[in-house]
């Protein structure tokens, strides 16, 4: 620059950091105008003209387009011959980066001496000899010593001075100064004797990569613990409680659905019957879920539920949840979509459990709460790990796993933006939700802490009157299709096979209609059965009549499943009987208990006489006969070979019957004869297999009202 200030000529770099857009427009400006405070520029002339030479001079200046930058500037003036200032030449650095390192450096320190002064729990530092170097008001108030009385002195002298924990702190002390960490619960002693609870925590100070000392945080828990003790008694009273009520409740309801599944296997019961057994049935079913709602939520609240992840197929899944609800949806007029992304992976390896009951949750709200329009679910996928494009965000998650991403949007009342925010509450319903008073308001609230628990989130997004969209994503491990389990179809079971042992078979059980379902189900096959009411008395018939199996109570009086199970398991015959633990406990980990004390399978209350028929093919190798082989159904094909009833029951296929078939069938439903429907059912079995199987199905079922809502859409084929 001239003596002056203009400027005479700059390089690239000094264009590139002005932000100026070329040379020519730096040459003959002030330099005094880039100052952001004049009065440096008058400091940066004073040294100038006094030693003719700037060195590291740091300014803040204003840039071209208007930011502020520090810089460090070092400069010097020419000079002619006489003494007198051609100009000056220098240069300048960048150093706004540095410059707020340092800011941020202090600006540290001043908030870790604030937060040193001020924390609300005892701090120190020590050096490597374990003598105070620094001691907060905190540590005056928990231990009694000031600061002056404190600093200097050996850390343990002073709150370790207690025979009882000495050896304890010293050892506690010598950890972190080798290991570089401690952290225990424990006691430290007061300047007045006094011991009290605290939590500790040490950690190295390092200082240019070595330890100079250590410093300790000590949090008084004494009301806390108190605290603590009063949660776990209230935590057991709680486990106690649904236990008790898990039992209670399921025990009554397995009879009530155990007998309606033994009188549906009367071939003599009029369809009336019939579809009366069926609505006891479904109702003791959704009585069921209501139950199994409110004991999965205080599971939920007790901390007791877990995941049980295991391979499944994710596409089989999804068919099942479209053919459950697209009949409610048609009963509504309402249309029912699934969409799924084609780079959504067939074969995962996650909670299939859980991920069906959010989506069923979210589902049946929809259709429910829809009155016009329609439902539709949607399923994305992004692919992260082993030879995906994404990178994987956290090495807790699988090497090779799928973000699945779902979305459930409906057509329906919406939700008020005052209920958004408490519609994931438990036992809360949307005012637009309150008028049909269906369930237990515990869908949504058991839906979030699923998905949490799977390791996603899930939001909601609604305008009132227009409908809701609910999305949720979770990561899902792949599998491999040899990895899934294929279900088979189940068959009614007529008897056993000949040439087979005759089965002896204990039931134990304090509760009379459980023992008598089990001998209803099982004596007319031809298996020999007894009873006893406790764990006592099943010791005395096992070891007289020495039985194959015991299906074995866990929760009775005298003597419990429990003991029962150990005494016999823990004799050389005892290894022989396969003992079954019957439980209506709604605790998933109540089964490893359950396994430990020695029984070989569990069964849940309620069960399924398939879940009885197949433990006793498991265990003893029964051989069963069948009312009718058929083909494994949707959910029972191999991958890449099932065919959907959604496939099959379609209007295109019935329109292809004969159409006296079909007025007969027609009036047979409308009459609810079941007698007369399967009749007809297996006239057309000679010319559609599949058909026919899945028609059965229905009829079976009682779903009279989607085989009519079927022909009535097959004469619109013609």
């Amino acid at each position: 620059t001239t003596p002056e200030g203009q400027i005479l000529d700059v390089n690239r770099a000094f264009v590139q950091m002005s932000g100026c857009p070329d040379r020519e427009t730096l040459l003959g400006l002030n330099a005094a105008s880039f100052y952001v405070d004049p009065e440096d520029r008058v400091r940066w002339q004073a040294l100038m003209e006094r030693e003719g030479v700037v060195r590291d001079f740091e300014v803040q200046h204003r840039v071209y387009d208007g930011m502020i930058v520090w810089n460090s500037d070092t400069a010097r003036a020419v000079m002619d011959e006489q003494g007198q200032v051609l100009y000056y030449e220098g240069s300048l650095e960048d150093v706004t980066e540095r410059k707020k390192f340092e800011r941020e450096i202090r600006r540290q320190k001043d908030y870790f001496e604030a937060l040193f002064v001020n924390s609300p729990v005892a701090v120190l530092t020590a050096d490597l000899d374990a003598k105070v170097v620094s001691w907060n008001p905190m540590a005056e108030r928990l231990f009694g010593y000031t600061q002056e009385e404190a600093i200097g002195q050996n850390v343990d002298d002073l709150v370790a001075n207690d025979p009882r924990i000495r050896e304890e702190a010293l050892d506690y002390t010598k950890q972190v100064l080798t290991e570089g960490r401690v952290q225990a619960v424990t006691k430290r002693t007061r300047k007045d004797g006094s011991l009290v609870d605290v939590e500790v925590l040490a950690l190295p100070v390092i200082v240019a990569g070595e330890m100079v000392g250590y410093i300790a945080i000590y949090h008084d828990i004494s009301e806390i613990q108190k605290a603590r003790r009063a949660a776990e008694a209230a935590n057991q009273a709680k486990s106690a409680f649904l236990a008790n009520m898990s039992h209670e409740l399921r025990t009554p309801l397995n009879a009530i659905l155990g007998f309606t599944q033994l009188m549906d296997r009367d071939l003599n019961l009029t369809a009336e019957q019939q579809e009366n057994l069926g609505i006891i049935n479904r109702s003791g079913e959704h009585l069921l879920a209501l139950i199994n709602d409110v004991l999965e939520m205080s599971k939920i609240e007790a901390g007791r539920v877990t995941l049980q992840e295991k391979s499944f197929d994710l596409y089989r899944l999804l068919d099942t949840l479209e053919e459950m609800f697209r009949l409610r949806a048609e009963d509504k007029g309402l249309t029912l979509s699934f969409e799924r992304a084609e780079n959504v992976p067939q074969y995962v390896l996650a909670d299939e459990g859980k991920l069906r009951q959010v989506l069923m949750n979210l589902l049946g709200n929809a259709v429910k709460f829809t009155g016009e329009g329609g439902v539709t679910l949607r399923v994305g996928s992004k692919e992260y790990g082993v030879g995906s494009k994404e990178e994987t965000p956290t090495p807790l998650l699988p090497t090779s796993y799928s973000l699945l991403h779902f979305e459930v949007e409906d057509t329906g009342l919406g939700i008020s933006p005052e209920d958004l925010a408490a519609v994931f509450e438990p036992f809360v319903q949307a005012a637009s939700g309150q008028q049909p008073q269906e369930g237990t308001g515990l869908g949504l609230s058991i839906s979030r802490q699923f998905v949490h628990l799977m390791g996603g989130d899930i939001t909601v997004s609604s305008e009132l009157g227009q409908g809701s969209v609910f999305r949720f994503e979770v990561p899902i491990g792949l599998a491999d299709a040899a990895e899934v389990q294929v279900a088979w179809p189940l068959r009614r079971v007529l008897g056993l096979e000949s040439d087979q042992a005759i089965y002896r078979l204990l039931i134990v059980d304090d509760r009379e209609t459980t023992r008598r379902l089990l001998v209803t189900l099982l004596e007319p096959l031809g298996f020999e059965v007894r009873e006893a009411v406790n764990g006592q008395e099943a010791i005395e018939i096992w070891e007289r009549w020495e039985p194959h199996l015991i299906w074995m109570d866990m929760r009775m009086p005298v003597m419990d499943g429990y003991e029962a199970t150990r005494r016999i398991k823990a004799t050389t015959k005892g290894q022989a009987t396969v003992i079954v633990a019957l439980t209506a406990s709604a605790f998933d980990e109540d089964q490893e208990t359950i396994l430990s004390a020695g029984c070989d399978d569990v069964v849940r209350k309620p069960f399924r006489k398939d879940e009885i028929f197949d433990t006793l093919a498991k265990h003893l190798l029964v051989r069963f006969v069948y009312e009718e082989e058929q083909a494994p159904s949707v959910t029972a094909q191999p991958a890449g070979a099932a065919v959907s009833l959604t496939d099959v029951l379609t209007p295109a296929a019935l329109a292809a019957l004969p159409a006296n078939w079909l007025a007969d069938l027609q009036q047979a439903t409308i009459k609810a004869d079941l007698n007369l429907i399967l009749t007809l059912i297996d006239q057309i079995r000679e010319q559609n297999a599949a058909l026919a199987g899945a028609l059965a199905d229905l009829a079976k079922d009682f779903e009279y009202k989607r085989i009519l809502t079927l022909i009535q859409h097959a004469g619109e084929q013609e």
